[in-house]
């Protein structure tokens, strides 16, 4: 085998592994950035969520809600990933591992009302300050799109 060919399949088969194992991470929301959906400013980060899709791009959202209609709406590659951020820490969670609550209680950016937690324990505390309705993932989209 010739070097040069040699030394292209060895750099493809390094991008294809470093590629299909790399974790995907959402991005950092910075001060320009708009919701993908409603083009509104995302400005409440502990509202703010995104998609990352294999390919790398990134669809960021001000409400859960927004996200939710995109993805009905337009649909996502095999092994996208959703993320929420937690009510009180801003941190990211995965959505499959998120806890979810609604409570009109609280004004969100598209008034989804849907406040989302990466442990239970912030979950509980939520519903002792502002009341509202837990509900698990596989009821997110059906209460946000009816």
């Amino acid at each position: 085998m010739k070097a040069g060919i040699k030394t292209i399949l060895i750099s493809l088969l390094t991008f294809l592994i470093y590629s299909c194992s790399r974790e995907m991470k959402p991005e950092e929301i910075e001060p320009h950035d708009i919701c993908y959906l409603c083009k509104m400013a995302i400005s409440q980060l502990n509202f703010a969520t995104e998609i990352v899709t294999p390919n790398g791009e990134v669809y960021k959202f001000d409400d859960i809600g927004c996200m939710i209609e995109f993805k009905k709406m337009q649909g996502l590659p095999e092994g996208s990933v959703m993320f929420v951020r937690d009510f009180y820490t801003k941190e990211w969670v995965r959505i499959e591992n998120a806890y979810f609550a609604m409570s009109e209680k609280i004004q969100t950016p598209m008034n989804y009302f849907v406040a989302t937690f990466k442990t239970r324990e912030s979950l509980e505390k939520f519903l002792n300050e502002y009341g509202g309705e837990e509900f698990p993932y596989e009821q997110l989209e059906i209460k946000i799109l009816k």
